[in-house]
């Protein structure tokens, strides 16, 4: 009995982490659909949380705040919701920034990590690495 609920448990975990990872990997596909390359400057890199604290310190994603001219010439700071730990630039950095043309504070870096598709695929490949889990609880009995 504690296997099955075990399982289940797994199959639960499995199931969101696979459905979260196929919709962030949608988001990064539409937005790389009809995003516009600018060159621009990481201007600040944002601390941002991750998960409860943890000791000996929490962990944190650094998100970076880009300056670029819009292919109009408007000169646009927005920060990009995609970060990491390390940094995915320094303070001061040129970088290459993709941008929503119909809203261009919607930027990424323009980077394989940056577009957010790798985590899309993390999130994916975790969630099936935990369903597979969760079958080999219940039919094994592996734990």
């Amino acid at each position: 009995m504690e296997r099955i609920l075990l399982g289940l448990i797994l199959e639960f975990v499995g199931l969101h982490l696979l459905a979260q990872g196929q919709a962030v990997r949608r988001a990064a596909r539409a937005f790389l659909s009809t995003a516009v390359r600018a060159e621009g400057e990481v201007i600040a890199l944002l601390v941002s949380r991750v998960g409860v604290s943890q000791r000996p310190r929490p962990a944190h994603v650094y998100l970076p705040v880009l300056r670029f001219r819009t292919a109009e010439g408007t000169l646009v700071e927005a920060r990009s919701p995609v970060g990491g730990n390390p940094a995915p630039a320094a303070k001061g950095d040129r970088v290459g920034v993709l941008y929503d043309p119909a809203d261009p504070r919607d930027v990424r870096i323009d980077t394989v990590t940056g577009h957010g598709t790798t985590a899309g695929r993390l999130l994916t490949a975790l969630g099936v690495a935990v369903l597979v889990a969760a079958v080999g609880v219940v039919v094994s009995g592996v734990w």
